[in-house]
């Protein structure tokens, strides 16, 4: 009841924040340009981006309202997620605190506080929420299992990835990994939040400020108030209902669309490979995949010691994908204490 009442409390401090009105900016536009953070671009350069007053603030309230639903001021959560130039450390932090929990903030440079340092932080203050990308959460539990630890028996319960599209398949097996309860919240590099999951797992777009499209069909790339995103997406049609009965639309995201293949029933994503590959229960929640001229390069790990022959498995990752969908793979199976090598 408190944590309902904070957050409450907050949002009504925000809205009143917003009712206030513009104030002239510089330029004199009326616009208050409130935060600067840049975007990687597809020829590899960076473009500023700037948000108001107003889209920061709507931002945080979305994600201080799903946020709400599964912390409380009873946890201590840390926040691994990038800060640099980017919205989504900053939203984060402040999210955490109106909720009314503990934060930790460690971000993903790995250079004041890396991994097993981390690992340190949470046994000691008996941290009990990781808000991460996923590859980040894998390779955090992997390392654990290295150094003898069981991270299942960790007090980690809870995990928010963000960051990284993610397949059901793999978040499953993440969350097994940490014996944790698994959530999504999905947002570009301009729109730090823009769909955010229900109790069911479907992640519901914030269209009550936000307006989506997408280019061409229900899969292609995402348009945000006519703006092109880069972000490849499904995005379901207004009168599909998610089972939770929310009138939100789903959003499924399906990686960059840079990172998309033409198959013969249109764009394949890397996310669609993901999922193939997941459909293998022998493989640790590791995985990286990269187009090079037209074809998937898939890297991904084995499960603990087991004796497996890797080279079946391989080719028969390889011709799931090619009999699922289509399209041409070259696929790597290393052991999970290689993965660092392998994807270096």
């Amino acid at each position: 009841m408190t944590t309902t009442t904070s957050i409450a409390t907050h949002y009504e401090q925000f809205l009143q924040l917003l009712t206030r009105g513009p104030r002239a900016g510089a330029d004199g536009s009326g616009t208050v340009r409130a935060r600067y953070g840049e975007r990687a671009d597809p020829s590899g350069g960076s473009q500023p981006i700037v948000l108001t007053r107003d889209e920061w603030i709507l931002n945080q309230i979305d994600l201080a309202l799903a946020l709400g639903r599964l912390l409380t001021e009873d946890d201590v959560v840390v926040s691994a997620v990038p800060y640099e130039l980017s919205f989504t450390g900053a939203e984060v932090d402040r999210v955490i605190e109106m909720v009314g929990a503990s934060v930790i903030s460690v971000g993903t440079s790995g250079t004041i506080c890396p991994m097993q340092r981390l690992l340190g932080l949470i046994e000691q203050y008996e941290v009990t929420a990781l808000v991460c990308p996923p590859s980040f959460a894998a390779e955090l539990a992997s390392l654990a299992s290295s150094l003898g630890r069981r991270p299942e028996d960790s007090t980690v319960r809870t995990l928010v990835c963000v960051g990284e599209a993610c397949s059901t398949e793999r978040l499953d097996r993440i969350g097994a990994a940490w014996a944790a309860k698994t959530s999504a919240v999905y947002g570009t590099p301009s729109t730090p939040t823009v769909a955010v999951a229900c109790d069911h797992g479907a992640l519901h777009l914030c269209d009550h400020r936000l307006r989506a499209e997408v280019r061409g069909a229900s899969r292609g790339e995402l348009l945000l108030d006519g703006s092109p995103t880069g972000e490849l997406v499904e995005l379901w049609p207004a009168d599909r209902r998610c089972d939770c009965g929310s009138a939100s639309r789903v959003l499924v995201p399906l990686g960059t669309a840079a990172s998309a293949v033409r198959g013969p029933d249109g764009l394949v994503s890397t996310l669609d490979v993901e999922r193939v590959v997941f459909g293998h229960r022998r493989l640790a929640p590791h995985f990286a995949c990269a187009v090079r001229d037209g074809t998937f390069h898939v890297t991904c790990a084995l499960a603990g010691p087991q004796a497996v022959d890797e080279g079946a498995m391989r080719r028969a990752i390889r011709s799931g994908i090619g009999e699922a969908l289509g399209v041409e793979a070259e696929v790597t199976v290393v052991g999970v204490h290689d993965w660092s090598t392998a994807t270096s």
